[in-house]
């Protein structure tokens, strides 16, 4: 394993990351306002919408936390760690 490219290869997990939480912040826009009848509906879409980029921010944190684990035991044990990442066995 190459610890720089994994490193390097999460640049786009993070940047997803970034790009959902600012997604996150256009959440209300999205509610609506004074929209007569819609007002409920978009109510409901944008928080089911809230509900899905906090799953997707969870999932891409607790795995970059996982893959910084394995990263950090491959290298205090100089690689005989490779084949065994329990970081993402979770």
């Amino acid at each position: 394993m190459r610890p720089d490219a994994v490193r390097a290869g999460w640049a786009h997990a993070d940047n997803a990351a970034a790009e959902l939480r600012s997604a996150q912040g256009q959440v209300p826009d999205a509610a609506g306002h004074d929209l007569a009848d819609l007002a409920a509906t978009l109510a409901d879409a944008a928080a089911d919408l809230d509900g899905v980029l906090r799953v997707a921010l969870g999932v891409l944190e607790e795995h970059h936390g996982g893959v910084e684990d394995c990263i950090r035991d491959f290298l205090t044990t100089d690689g005989t760690s490779a084949g065994e990442f329990h970081g993402l066995a979770r």
